[in-house]
């Protein structure tokens, strides 16, 4: 068993000119690690497209996935942004984007679990001091400790 937030998929301080950008640097490190299929990057890249995943709660936060058939082991990854990246609006009506400077990506292959980590995700975002804990944190341990601490997660 691997663990679900492990430190080699957290990612501190990134400096990513564009969402794309984001993306590919967290996707390629998801593939590197064995966790994804090469066809993750273009999944959520098309996702992304229809199904926004910008939440404007606590300084912005996004929460990028696709579908499970691009996952080979379940995991999550982190980043935190030296400088906000815009995200359209999760559940939005216009293509307005909102800045985001958390990205909490997640690469999971059971629909059951799916919904319960996102749901899991959702709540702990939505804690001011998690998230200042996050922003504040210079160490890819700590944050995957963190997180894994807050979700309730461990080993997959």
């Amino acid at each position: 068993m691997s663990e679900l937030i492990g430190p080699e998929l957290v990612h501190v301080g990134v400096d990513a000119r564009s969402r794309d950008d984001l993306f590919a640097m967290m996707a390629g490190t998801l593939g590197e690690c064995g966790r994804t299929r090469p066809s993750f990057l273009q999944g959520l890249v098309e996702r992304e497209k229809t199904f926004p995943t910008g939440i404007p709660i606590n300084g912005g936060v996004a929460i990028p996935h696709t579908d499970a058939e691009h996952v080979i082991s379940d995991a999550i990854s982190i980043a935190t942004l030296s400088s906000p990246v815009g995200f359209r609006e999760m559940a939005g009506t216009d293509d307005t984007e909102i800045p985001v400077d958390v990205v909490i990506m997640l690469a999971l292959g059971g629909s059951g679990q799916h919904l319960t980590v996102l749901q899991q995700v959702i709540k702990a975002i939505q804690d001011a001091d998690f998230m200042a804990s996050l922003r504040a944190s210079t160490s890819p341990d700590e944050i995957a400790a963190l997180a894994s601490g807050k979700l309730g997660l461990g080993k997959s």
